[in-house]
């Protein structure tokens, strides 16, 4: 089998073997529906002025780190599906939000102090601007000090090798791009909608598709 990427010596032999010998995306989405934990949720504002008045649902999953792993690092995982086209990736995405979906919805309804009706969750779940990510803030997901490459995937080695020699702003994100953190926190973000219910759309995030494809970071 041909892999989109492999590793380098940064990651160990026997996780480089798990993470290669994964079959399926189908396979990652059936491991987090079957083993992830909802543990909050909130109902997010926007805080700029931008998108002033509007709100998301905001929900943190617990998963195990074998799971993280084969989500976030492993070469059919979920960067992957954006390297093998935007659309396929978005496909992935929408596929994982909704097969979790139903999760998210009763974790909500369990929530007396929960601002957005029922109805308003999903609705922001069914945006097109909905995602799933890792918690960026995890301690076990942050950066190390030093520039590393864990992934070896040529082209967001040579964009991370660029924006840690000139420290461009527009491709920053491809530092943590070739990294292969394992955490146990996944994040869904539902799109954001204003006081009439109805979506509206970030235009800052608006190339978040190619952003992950080419940087392997958003």
């Amino acid at each position: 089998m041909t892999h989109l990427w492999g590793f380098t010596n940064l990651v160990p032999i026997e996780r480089q073997m798990r993470l290669l010998g994964l079959g399926a995306f189908e396979d990652v989405i059936f491991e987090i529906i079957s083993t992830s934990e909802v543990v909050y949720y909130k109902s997010e504002p926007y805080v700029n002025l931008k998108l002033q008045g509007c709100t998301r649902a905001s929900f943190l999953l617990s998963v195990d780190n074998h799971v993280y792993d084969a989500f976030f690092n492993s070469p059919i995982g979920y960067r992957a599906q954006y390297c093998l086209g935007p659309d396929k990736g978005e496909l992935a995405n929408r596929q994982l939000i909704d097969a979790l979906k139903p999760k998210l919805l009763a974790f909500a309804a369990s929530v007396p102090t929960g601002a957005l009706a029922l109805k308003l969750v999903e609705a922001s779940l069914d945006s097109a601007d909905a995602k799933i990510w890792i918690d960026e803030n995890e301690p076990a997901s942050l950066p190390s000090s030093d520039f590393q490459i864990q992934i070896n995937y040529g082209p967001w080695v040579e964009r991370a090798k660029r924006a840690d020699a000139f420290q461009e702003d527009s491709i920053i994100g491809a530092i943590r791009g070739v990294l292969a953190p394992v955490g146990t926190r996944l994040e869904v973000k539902g799109g954001w909608l204003d006081e009439r219910a109805l979506e509206r759309r970030d235009v800052a995030k608006s190339h978040r598709s190619e952003e992950i494809a080419i940087n392997g970071f958003s």
